[in-house]
């Protein structure tokens, strides 16, 4: 359980800041908007929903004392990595709660650039 909560706790919130970014990433995270939504409705959630991510962006790098998103995040992967080992899953040869948690956590970013970055950098994961 402690891992499982570190994925909630310490993991998580290095993920907003890496997805917002940019206000084209912040788009492109609310895309699913397109086929969730009505023509107009899809436009003002990415539109206006880009613009309150922007913004927040901002307040959630202070909270949490971040300088760097990305780097803020590879950091918290090698202690994932670390705690792996060589192990195919944390909880040995099946996953436990805590790789479903962490799963969880980095499928939120699937199909955006943060993904694409952490994939790079952290195959393993």
């Amino acid at each position: 359980r402690t891992w499982a909560a570190w994925a909630t706790h310490e993991l998580a919130p290095m993920v907003y800041p890496n997805l917002t970014k940019t206000y084209g990433e912040c788009r492109r995270a609310l895309s699913y908007a397109d086929g969730a939504f009505g023509p107009m409705d899809a436009l003002l959630i990415k539109h206006v929903g880009a613009l309150g991510m922007s913004l927040a962006h901002g307040k959630i790098k202070r909270k949490y004392g971040i300088e760097d998103e990305r780097a803020a995040l590879f950091e918290k992967l090698a202690t994932w990595e670390a705690r792996i080992g060589d192990r195919p899953f944390r909880g040995g040869d099946a996953p436990d709660l805590a790789d479903v948690a962490v799963h969880g956590v980095l499928g939120a970013v699937a199909g955006l650039p943060a993904r694409d970055d952490v994939v790079e950098a952290h195959p393993k994961i």
